[in-house]
């Protein structure tokens, strides 16, 4: 039943990047869904690795979806004109970083 969960999540997280992708507007709404994305593969993963030595693959990609939020983060703070269209790379990044963590999910759930 807890695999099931995972990969629901996993696909919703996916839909959701390419939403927030295709969506105009402010950059926020996508570095907040690649933070709880990281949160929820740093869930999983430290769920799904008590036995083993090392981290597990959604541990890993967790962390490059927070690093990766960080970054993007940092981007839309930069300050721009104010009569020319917001940049998309913040966007872009943080999904990005929701994919990467999705897929993540996907493989320690399949790997496990």
């Amino acid at each position: 039943m807890g695999s099931i969960v995972i990969v629901v999540v996993a696909v919703a997280l996916l839909v959701t990047a390419v939403l927030l992708v295709r969506s105009p507007g402010l950059p926020w709404p996508a570095i907040v869904v690649a933070a709880l994305t990281s949160a929820i593969c740093f869930t999983v993963g430290g769920d799904t690795s008590r036995g083993t030595s090392g981290p597990s693959i959604a541990t890993v990609t967790g962390s490059i979806a927070g690093l990766v939020s960080v970054l993007a983060a940092i981007l839309a703070l930069v300050p721009r004109p104010q009569d020319g269209p917001a940049p998309r790379a913040a966007i872009v990044l943080s999904a990005g970083g929701i994919a990467v963590g999705a897929v993540g999910l996907l493989v320690t759930v399949l790997a496990g």
